[in-house]
């Protein structure tokens, strides 16, 4: 009678599991490192390690080291989206000493290459993260603008944000782990 009951669960359960979602970034785990990762640096010296100390999930992480100035960005490498679809991304970080409200992820929408149409904030709150914590989900949902054909999605320790001080008393690091982007139905 046992050995019936696990047949007839796996196949009540494999509808479920043959409908998720595919992760639409490649790499989002950093399993492989920093491959398929475009990674920058605003203001530096900022120091991109993969992370296998520490992990939400897997065996790597993104690290990002940071002096008391820094502001590093990790872009992923594009995917295709259609016009007017909306998307979940959620991405876990955590931290130590970041700049209050500093730590956080974007989606770029593309047109064509190398032209960005717009880009909108992804993060759990109208707050970003900061300060020292754990394992922290960023996350929210996005829909593609009507002239969008792919989009790249960055996890940003303060970016593009206009301030160039962070005033923290010195230097501090910021993880990212399980980057997943999917369509929602």
């Amino acid at each position: 009678m046992m050995r019936l009951l696990i047949p007839v669960t796996l196949a009540a359960l494999a509808p479920a599991l043959c409908m998720a979602q595919e992760n639409l970034v490649a790499n989002g785990g950093f399993e492989a490192g920093l491959e398929g990762w475009i990674t920058d640096v605003i203001v530096g010296p900022v120091e991109f390690v993969k992370s296998t100390d520490t992990t939400h999930s897997g065996s790597a992480s993104l690290q990002m080291n940071m002096t008391k100035d820094g502001r590093g960005i990790a872009r992923s490498a594009g995917f295709a989206v259609e016009p007017g679809k909306t998307y979940r991304i959620s991405v876990w970080a955590s931290a130590e000493g970041a700049p209050e409200n500093m730590v956080y992820a974007r989606v770029h929408w593309w047109k064509t290459e190398p032209g960005v149409a717009s880009a909108e904030l992804v993060c759990s709150d109208t707050n970003h993260a900061g300060g020292t914590f754990g394992w922290q989900e960023l996350a929210g949902t996005v829909t593609a603008p009507s002239d969008a054909t792919k989009a790249t999605v960055r996890v940003e320790t303060g970016g593009d944000t206009g301030v160039l001080s962070t005033e923290t008393a010195g230097p501090f690091w910021v993880r990212f782990d399980d980057l997943v982007v999917t369509a929602v139905e």
